[in-house]
């Protein structure tokens, strides 16, 4: 048996848990990993959760993206705002490479968080096709912990965010953790069209 001092006791009629020097600091990390996990059960459990945005221009962008990923063929939709630099640089990287180097793919872009407007000026500004369907949602540019909406029934919590689905409506690939490079996005879109 050990002591708090990590040496041996001699002493065996009774055994203390908490007499090995690492007993007791796991027991409290457990403990506390525990209470830490929690709010993500609590989180994971949530069938429904509430968007942050709700707006009639959500509903008529939805509408428009489902009818157009219903269709047969591969269809890219991707999520940004003009304001955001992740959204610019990756629009830098390339993208009207990607969408001319694809002409049977639908693209939709849908502006969030940017007041309704589409950022008409960015787009030209980075020579996006005049082929790709621009939408936008109305609703300020929200607090960072507020940035979460549901689209299609599907979370989107960064900018930017780009689906790639195929197959009437089947979501194939998701990029949600924001910039993808054109050669990601070319490989996705080259996937999505294969048959599996």
């Amino acid at each position: 048996m050990w002591t708090r001092g990590g040496r041996r006791s001699v002493h065996r009629s009774r055994v203390h848990a908490y007499t090995h020097p690492l007993v007791l600091p796991f027991a409290m990390r457990t403990v506390l990993l525990a209470v830490a996990l929690l709010p993500l059960v609590a989180c994971a459990q949530t069938t429904s959760p509430t968007p942050a945005v709700a707006s009639s221009s959500l509903s008529t962008a939805e509408a428009a993206v489902r009818a157009q990923i219903a269709q047969d063929g591969v269809h890219v939709v991707h999520f940004w705002a003009p304001w955001c630099d992740n959204s610019l640089n990756e629009l830098r990287a390339g993208w009207y490479e990607v969408v001319d180097a694809h002409p049977e793919v639908s693209f939709t872009f849908v502006t969030i968080w940017n007041d309704g407007e589409i950022g008409e000026d960015a787009l030209t500004r980075f020579a996006i096709p005049a082929r790709v369907t621009r939408l936008a949602v109305d609703g300020p540019r929200p607090l960072r912990e507020d940035r979460r909406m549901t689209f299609l029934d599907l979370p989107v919590s960064w900018i930017p965010t780009t689906w790639v689905f195929n197959r009437n409506g089947l979501l194939a690939t998701a990029f949600n953790h924001g910039e993808a490079t054109p050669a990601q996005l070319n490989e996705a879109i080259e996937a999505a069209g294969r048959i599996w």
